[in-house]
């Protein structure tokens, strides 16, 4: 069979599809790469939300002890024994200490019990409680405490030879003519140590008595040998006294008014309530306070810590991190007027147009804050310079005065908006500030966490 060479074969195209799910996939990658150019682009700003909280106002301060005290001094030289306790009572008449001119009473008194400072094996505590208590408190920047801890465990066995001493005094025979005793002149709480501050008073009260480092106890039990004219033990003669606390001009306006206030020893953990004052010396504040009972408990110490136990701060709780400060001007409150369509607070502006001719417009303005004579403003349009109007008449001023308002972000609506904020209470991590406030926060806003990391206006991105 032959072929036909006149036949022509005709070649079809292949149709076109147009293949969808490889187009939603472009689409849905381009998003992508648009939304990760975003992120890494675009500035992140944590968020805080607003709560309820409390924050306890619990302040330590160290603060310096006033009283009635006198300081006995020796009248002969020789070794120094002393019969009673430091920081108890003794009655008028009382065997306080005794002077051996040659030494002989000393030293019988040490020979005693085969030499032993303690009959009482358990008497040896005192001494462990009063080193781990020294281990306990220590640091580098009070380490010239350590001369108070050695005095104090020096003092531990000196208390122990008294006792010895005490019960000697009635047996001794021998070289009488150089043993001198001598007894209380009044009643009190005795003490066996001097700082150099038993002369102040309120009166002649001076910032460096302040300075612990240099006014350290001097134990006088730690001493064998005296001369004539030192110092042989200081008298307490009235129950009540005085703690005298430096303070800061803000936490003496917020005292001011207080009658009294309860703290808390942390010495050993007890609280009293004070009669309060405040107290100016030399352009510094103290706060005074007078208490009528428990002198004994603190009769050897001259510096006390304690917490001043003041009411607790409730409202809205935020980090000290979220505030921030915005300047607002300052217009006289009788350029306030009323306008607009809903009647909202504004100014009358007065302006030169293009060609001339004075304009008149309202304004409408924020009010965030007032003092005695003026307004707190802001407002689109409103600058430095601008001229409004007093209302019914031609009285003119002139927009400049400034001042600044604390506050924090407001970010609800996806860009950060200023809101004022009153603080009742801050410490370093929170502050607490007051519910509804004019131009301020509620519950549950979100608030920018770090307010130096945004810009008023300023579009975030949670």
């Amino acid at each position: 069979m032959r072929k036909n060479k006149n036949k022509k074969v005709v070649k079809f195209h292949k149709a076109t599809h147009f293949n969808i799910g490889v187009a939603v996939f472009l689409l849905i990658f381009v998003y992508m790469l648009y939304n990760t150019y975003q992120y890494f682009t675009k500035k992140q700003v944590a968020v805080y939300e607003v709560s309820q909280g409390t924050i306890a106002q619990n302040d330590t301060y160290t603060g310096v002890i006033l009283r009635e005290e006198k300081l006995y001094h020796t009248e002969t030289s020789g070794y120094i024994n002393y019969f009673n306790r430091d920081a108890t009572r003794v009655g008028v008449g009382s065997y306080v200490y005794s002077i051996d001119e040659t030494g002989d009473f000393y030293q019988s008194v040490k020979q005693q019990n085969d030499g032993q400072l303690f009959s009482d094996a358990d008497s040896y505590e005192n001494l462990e409680k009063t080193a781990s208590g020294y281990v306990a408190g220590y640091s580098d920047e009070s380490f010239y405490q350590v001369y108070a801890f050695l005095h104090d465990m020096e003092a531990e066995l000196m208390e122990a030879a008294s006792e010895n001493a005490l019960s000697s005094l009635g047996s001794y025979a021998g070289g009488a003519s150089g043993l001198h005793t001598y007894q209380a002149s009044e009643p009190g709480v005795i003490v066996y140590n001097t700082d150099g501050l038993e002369q102040v008073t309120l009166d002649n009260l001076t910032e460096d008595v302040f300075d612990e480092s240099a006014h350290a106890r001097e134990n006088l039990m730690a001493r064998e040998r005296v001369s004539a004219g030192d110092p042989a033990y200081k008298l307490i003669t009235d129950e009540a006294w005085t703690l005298v606390v430096p303070i800061s001009d803000s936490i003496a306006k917020e005292l001011k008014d207080e009658g009294s206030i309860q703290v808390e020893f942390k010495k050993d953990g007890t609280s009293a309530w004070g009669e309060a004052g405040i107290l100016t010396r030399g352009g510094g504040k103290y706060l005074t306070l007078r208490f009528q009972n428990s002198m004994i408990r603190f009769a050897t110490d001259r510096y006390l810590d304690i917490k001043l136990l003041r009411a607790e701060a409730d409202g809205l709780k935020i980090p000290v991190t979220a505030l921030t400060k915005k300047d607002f001007f300052l217009v006289p409150k009788e350029y306030l007027t009323k306008g607009g369509e809903n009647s909202s607070n504004g100014l009358m502006r007065q302006y030169l147009d293009e060609d001339g001719k004075t304009v008149m417009e309202f304004l409408p303005v924020d009010v965030a804050e007032e003092n005695e004579k003026s307004y707190y403003v802001e407002g689109d349009g409103l600058g430095k310079g601008d001229t409004i109007v007093k209302p019914d008449s031609t009285e003119h001023y002139t927009i400049g005065e400034t001042a600044s308002l604390q506050g924090v972000y407001n970010i609800n609506k996806g860009y950060a908006v200023f809101r004022k904020v009153e603080i009742l209470f801050q410490n370093q991590e929170y502050a607490i500030v007051d519910t509804g406030t004019n131009y301020g926060i509620s519950l549950y806003d979100y608030i920018a966490l770090d307010a130096s990391a945004v810009t008023e206006d300023e579009i975030v991105q949670q």
